[in-house]
């Protein structure tokens, strides 16, 4: 399992009880640490994943984590060539 890498100025809390169910959560950026953490960070499209804590402090239970979501797809594994099959061995 890689490192979590957390995403600086992005924040997000579970929805309260008196929302309507299509929101899922909330959630605020604070401009400046979000713009040092996209300045660091390579490529045009940052995926991210709102995570429940690991351990859930008492003093705040609405609040999500925020993560980078590096995960990228295997390389696509070529499959052994067949070998040209003879035209000639075709019956028709």
């Amino acid at each position: 399992m890689s490192e979590m890498k957390y995403i600086n100025g992005l924040y997000a809390k579970r929805k309260s009880a008196t929302q309507p169910d299509f929101v899922i959560c909330n959630g605020s950026i604070n401009k400046q640490q979000m713009q040092q953490t996209l300045d660091q960070m390579d490529g045009e499209w940052v995926n991210f994943q709102f995570l429940t804590p690991y351990n859930e402090d008492p003093a705040k239970p609405d609040k999500l984590v925020v993560k980078k979501n590096d995960w990228k797809p295997d390389a696509p594994k070529q499959a052994p060539s067949k070998p040209a099959e003879d035209l000639e061995d075709i019956p028709f």
